[in-house]
């Protein structure tokens, strides 16, 4: 018993320092670790404290998320990104060639949209992009970007032809998390109806929210407020245009 409360230990320091790494501090790494497992919340913090460890399956998908090696963070096997050191053990190693973050920078991870909608709520497909942005403060507050707070930022996959020209098919989009009401005209990532969508939404009476696609093939519509459930407010754009 000691054996494998030591066991766990060790992983909940070297699961802490490679979310560390990627800029997940205590603060954000339970929900990091929520989304990218599609676990609960007790099952991520009982990993973060050394209560319990992931299964074979989930442990994969964190070492891939975190850009580590699974020998090394669930046995501490070798060094974190496959390159020799000198004591195996060391947490603070080269985390496959990601470097840490310098001042000013944040990092944005993927928002699983799968694990947080459920089945039949995400189109068929749906495939992600981009699983992770570091970028520097700047470049959001320059552009007038205000946030409820950086662990709530997200990325995901823009889809459809619904918002062209403003979200393309396939189009990166970072999204505040921390916002699940309307706090005025605005995108939004919401569900309506058991379906998912990113809309523009402004208020059409004290009972009814505009559904505007901003693309003028598909129609707008008039939804009932407590029919649809905000999950999210989208606040950029990462477009890439072919040249």
């Amino acid at each position: 018993m000691v054996q494998n409360d030591e066991l766990r230990q060790a992983f909940a320091q070297r699961l802490k320092a490679a979310l560390k790494n990627v800029g997940q501090d205590s603060w954000g790494a339970g929900a990091y670790l929520r989304d990218v497992a599609h676990v609960s919340d007790k099952a991520a913090s009982k990993w973060l404290n050394g209560e319990a460890m992931p299964g074979r399956a989930n442990m994969m998908t964190i070492a891939d998320h975190l850009g580590v090696r699974i020998e090394w963070l669930q046995y501490g096997e070798g060094s974190p990104s496959g390159k020799e050191v000198k004591d195996s053990n060391v947490v603070t190693a080269d985390f496959a060639g990601r470097s840490r973050l310098k001042d000013g920078e944040i990092s944005i991870p993927q928002y699983n949209i799968r694990g947080a909608m459920g089945h039949g709520q995400v189109p068929a497909d749906y495939i992600e992009t981009i699983r992770h942005l570091t970028l520097h403060e700047s470049h959001l507050i320059g552009r007038g970007i205000s946030f409820s707070k950086v662990d709530n930022l997200a990325v995901i996959t823009g889809w459809g032809q619904s918002m062209e020209g403003t979200i393309n098919d396939g189009d990166p989009v970072i999204i505040d998390r921390g916002v699940d009401t309307f706090v005025g005209d605005g995108v939004y990532v919401f569900t309506w109806d058991n379906l998912l969508y990113i809309k523009r939404l402004q208020k059409h009476s004290p009972t009814q929210f505009d559904m505007i696609s901003d693309n003028e093939k598909h129609k707008d519509q008039v939804v009932r407020i407590d029919e649809l459930k905000i999950h999210a407010r989208v606040l950029l754009v990462w477009n890439a245009k072919k040249l």
